[in-house]
């Protein structure tokens, strides 16, 4: 009988171990997987090894700004510090919100390409990446419409990947109140529909402030200010109140419920600092221009910044045609990399 019974239970606890024995063959085989397609393509992973497409260093942020952004001290300032922080927060509150304003060639675009670089592995290639262009087939929506689209667009997008970058272009072309339609994803522990926005970053670029920070700076220049001794505080008044008097978010929620964490304005440049965009550009080139000096180089950028145009004290495209002017001074040797 006690043999039996012994019997009994050792054929029962070997099916249990084939069970366990199975189970977790299945779980390795899984995890190895995805392990390795993780190793090949992107995954929203955020971490080291194999797993780090998605990157949270602060420092290859502040490298990034200061190697390739020019006169754009509070930009700089901004990110560094708030969006720095966000990055390191294992655990934030709320998505990071920003609103960049300025004219064309004030480098709008440039930093939010910085901002995806610092990012992700593959840069603005990452497909974590969404970008909304105010002028594509938006004014042509009414705003019902256009509420539906963007809302399924950005829950859609930040459903696949909680690490995702919104970017809104030129948003002061989208029909009144579309922008109220994500409202909701931008709150403080936010998870609407099952889905967790707080590690995303929204980034709205627009022109409406432009006009005014560019006569704000050339006054206070006239003044006998430097532009580096222009504030945080008393520039992010002036986009507020003139977006609030005539801008995209005239009427719009986000405002009113203070959800932009920060409103970053792009400072008009001067020639010095359009000099400092072409030496970066040519630097960056692997055949530097044909130069091996640094005077050289220079003479190179004097050239291209000639054929700029400027508008009293700034450039009226600021760094936005440097690359095609570079091209026509020293064309790009197609077997270097930029």
């Amino acid at each position: 009988m006690i043999s039996l019974l012994l019997a009994t239970l050792f054929y029962v606890f070997s099916c249990d171990i084939h069970g366990y024995i199975g189970a977790a063959s299945a779980l390795f085989i899984s995890l190895d997987t995805l392990r390795i397609d993780c190793y090949k393509f992107e995954c929203c992973l955020k971490g080291n090894g194999w797993s780090q497409w998605v990157h949270s260093d602060p420092r290859q942020l502040d490298k990034l700004l200061q190697e390739r952004l020019f006169g754009q001290h509070i930009a700089h300032q901004i990110l560094t510090k708030q969006l720095g922080a966000f990055l390191l927060d294992e655990s934030p509150e709320k998505p990071f919100v920003i609103h960049i304003s300025g004219k064309t060639g004030t480098g709008k675009n440039h930093i939010s390409n910085l901002i995806t670089q610092t990012r992700y592995h593959l840069s603005v290639d990452s497909k974590y990446v969404l970008k909304i262009i105010g002028t594509h087939t938006w004014p042509q929506l009414n705003s019902t419409t256009a509420q539906l689209r963007i809302r399924e667009q950005v829950l859609s997008h930040v459903r696949k990947c909680q690490y995702s970058i919104i970017v809104v272009d030129e948003v002061e072309k989208l029909p009144v109140g579309t922008l109220d339609a994500i409202g909701p994803y931008l709150d403080i522990n936010s998870n609407v529909d099952g889905v967790d926005f707080r590690n995303s970053i929204f980034i709205f670029l627009s022109n409406t402030a432009g006009n005014v920070i560019r006569d704000y700076v050339d006054g206070q220049l006239d003044l006998g200010r430097s532009r580096e001794s222009l504030t945080v505080l008393e520039m992010e008044k002036l986009i507020q109140d003139t977006l609030y008097r005539s801008g995209e978010l005239e009427r719009s929620s986000i405002l009113s419920r203070y959800q932009m964490d920060a409103f970053i304005p792009m400072l008009p440049l001067e020639k010095r600092h359009v000099r400092q965009c072409t030496l970066e550009l040519i630097n960056r080139r692997g055949n530097k221009c044909g130069c091996s000096t640094k005077k050289c180089m220079l003479e190179r950028a004097d050239e291209v910044v000639e054929e700029l145009d400027f508008a009293g004290k700034f450039s009226r495209s600021g760094c936005k045609k440097v690359h095609t002017k570079v091209n026509l001074v020293c064309p790009l040797d197609k077997r270097q990399e930029l």
